[in-house]
């Protein structure tokens, strides 16, 4: 990539560079998946016509999200960052890409290189479809079982297992010349409150801090991450008046000068119900030592609003062409893509979603020796989720138990387990943005605290703490994933346990 000057650009410009807005891969307006946060064609041009710093891309197929970029390129006065949450593979949210199994199966196995495989497919399927810049991975510590947002996300609750597979993943991914992202500092494990949603408080001290939430970051950063993003999250033993995102203490002082991390600095999404309404949200991120805003929506009213800081003297125009420097330097580090979209299947390595899958089943407990299964015995097989959409790709026929269902439901599954000899619960309640818990419904919870124990195996393939709360089940597996190769994993193991 040619060499591009910060300091040849006009105030306006520069402030432009450090916006990301969001738009769908998508061709079309009307395919977006959520058009509320995602920038319609209109939009986007008009973020092109002022340069914006890049784009978060959300959705699409291969060859749609493929052609997006590329127009999105060639419109662009600069090149642009062009980024995505790829915490599990490109498929997470390209269709006809690989979909990995997650951080916490990736943890599970305890292979260094299985992370950095995972990784660098990651980033070469990324770049063949023009995606230069993963957010991934999540350097989190999910020290706490309730947390609601994290979970699978982390690929562990142990620091060093965090730090040694996230610095892997992220070594993976730039190896191949996209640019990795370390999320979401100062650390996002130790909450209860999800960030879409509301603001949490990490209530740690800053001797915790040190000894387990900042060794991954630290790592990454000995390791050449090229980015950290910050966590929407409140740090009291750090700053008592300001959010992470917004802390000049803990971006500028902590991350930028005590730590020397001379990388971009990226906000965690600034549509998230935790930050959205704090005032004076761009000029403040930016005070606080953020180089790139993600998910400003409105560019021409942020863009007015820096700009109106910097002319009364809230920002300098150095702290502007500052972030501008770090930008085009990471843009110049970025290894244009060599291998075109009709060679992606030869990317090599797309088997290691198997692997993973295969390597990171884990039998917490099997008290009556449940494992494997009798084929001559009788058998039923209960699906808990929230809806039916959670059991989309899931093969194994079942009994299916929602949220919504009631008590005279609940009593004919019951009945049924107590005619069989061995029950299998699937739990596929998701772990996702915006649920707000991590538990179960009050009806699955029902279900397993009065069904069997002694007969049953509850699958957990989204929480790995649910054993826990079901102390009379006998037998709990978790597979970290509800991805089909996981599933698959899980039956094998049902079936011939080792």
């Amino acid at each position: 990539m040619q060499e591009i000057n910060a300091e040849k650009l006009d105030i306006e410009q520069a402030i432009a560079q450090l916006i990301v807005p969001r738009t769908s891969g998508f061709l079309l307006d009307r395919q977006r998946l959520y058009p509320h946060w995602e920038l319609d064609s209109r939009a986007v041009d008009v973020a092109l016509t002022y340069g914006v710093g890049g784009f978060l891309i959300f959705g699409g197929s291969l060859g749609d999200t493929t052609l997006k970029i590329q127009d999105l390129q060639a419109a662009s006065p600069f090149p642009l960052l062009i980024c995505a949450d790829l915490e599990a593979g490109c498929g997470q949210h390209v269709l006809g890409a690989s979909k990995l199994p997650t951080a916490r199966a990736i943890g599970a196995t305890g292979d260094r290189d299985v992370a950095f495989r995972a990784g660098a497919l990651t980033a070469r399927e990324a770049l063949a479809i023009g995606i230069n810049w993963i957010l991934a991975p999540c350097l989190d510590v999910n020290s706490n079982p309730k947390n609601p947002v994290i979970g699978l996300r982390a690929f562990h609750e142990t620091p060093e297992v965090v730090a040694t597979m996230g610095t892997a993943f992220a070594e993976g991914i730039q190896s191949v010349g996209a640019l990795a992202c370390g999320k979401h500092f100062p650390g996002h494990g130790d909450v209860e409150v999800d960030s879409h949603l509301t603001m949490p408080t990490l209530t740690r001290t800053r001797n915790q801090l040190e000894a387990e939430d900042w060794l991954p970051f630290k790592r990454a950063i000995q390791q050449g991450i090229g980015s950290i993003m910050s966590g929407h999250l409140q740090v009291p033993c750090l700053d008592l008046d300001f959010p992470a995102t917004l802390s000049e203490a803990i971006l500028t002082g902590l991350l930028r000068e005590s730590w020397g991390f001379k990388g971009l600095i990226v906000s965690d999404a600034l549509n998230m119900g935790a930050i959205y309404q704090w005032p004076d949200l761009e000029v403040r991120a930016l005070q606080a030592g953020i180089d790139m805003l993600l998910m400003a929506q409105d560019v021409t009213g942020s863009v007015a609003r820096i700009l109106e800081a910097v002319r009364r003297g809230a920002l300098s125009e150095a702290r502007i062409y500052a972030s501008v420097a770090r930008i085009f330097a990471a843009k110049q580090r970025l290894v244009p893509n060599q291998k075109p979209l009709q060679q992606l299947e030869s990317l090599g390595d797309r088997s290691i979603g198997e692997t993973i899958a295969q390597k990171s089943v884990v039998v917490v407990r099997d008290q009556a020796g449940l494992l494997p299964l009798d084929s001559q015995k009788s058998r039923l097989d209960v699906a808990i989720v929230d809806t039916l959409q959670d059991l989309l790709n899931f093969a194994t026929p079942v009994y299916v138990l929602e949220a919504s269902h009631d008590q005279t439901y609940l009593q004919f599954l019951l009945a049924e387990a107590s005619r069989r000899d061995q029950i299998v619960v699937h739990i596929l309640t998701p772990l996702r943005p915006f649920r707000g818990t991590s538990a179960v419904h009050g009806i699955g919870t029902q279900f397993l605290e009065q069904v069997n124990g002694k007969h049953t195996v509850l699958i957990s393939y989204t929480n790995p703490y649910l054993g826990t709360g079901f102390p009379e089940i006998s037998t709990v597996i978790n597979t970290y994933d509800t991805a089909p190769v996981s599933q698959k994993a899980a039956s094998a193991y049902l079936n011939a346990a080792s």
